[in-house]
């Protein structure tokens, strides 16, 4: 048992973690016996901007403290109306993806000097979504 444990090791930690046999692996190396935890945590959102912004498009960037999925959710009031992307391919939840703790999610076809809502949310690998605040930023309008 301990051989297949050092050459598990030796792949990479997400190697193992993500089957069957590496979730008691991972119980005995972190000494819960293989028995499985629960995250009960939201992400936790942080350094959120709007940066790049030009006449059509933008790119919203945040951190999370976990590993989680990145959509943007924004529209000219606060009702939003559009995600960014429709279903994320980063979201661990659904077992495709590991998540990623810098996000970054461009936004196109905005209009021009139109001030836009937006928030961020993102999901860890147990389906808990954490959402940030409403925040703003305008597009630039042709004469700039």
């Amino acid at each position: 048992m301990i051989l297949l444990i050092v050459l598990l090791i030796g792949l990479g930690t997400l190697t193992y973690f993500k089957t069957p046999i590496g979730t008691i692996i991972k119980g005995l190396l972190s000494g819960t016996g293989g028995a499985t935890t629960v995250d009960t945590t939201a992400p936790v959102i942080t350094e959120i901007s709007a940066t790049d912004i030009g006449t059509t498009k933008a790119t919203i960037r945040w951190t999370t403290d976990d590993l989680s999925s990145s959509q943007v959710q924004y529209g000219t009031t606060e009702a939003y109306g559009s995600d960014m992307p429709a279903q994320p391919d980063t979201d661990p939840s659904t077992g495709n993806s590991l998540g990623v703790i810098e996000h970054t999610v461009d936004l196109t076809g905005l209009e021009l000097g139109t001030t836009y809502h937006y928030k961020v949310k993102s999901k860890n690998v147990d389906g808990l979504e954490g959402v940030s605040p409403d925040k703003t930023f305008i597009t630039t309008s042709a004469e700039e």
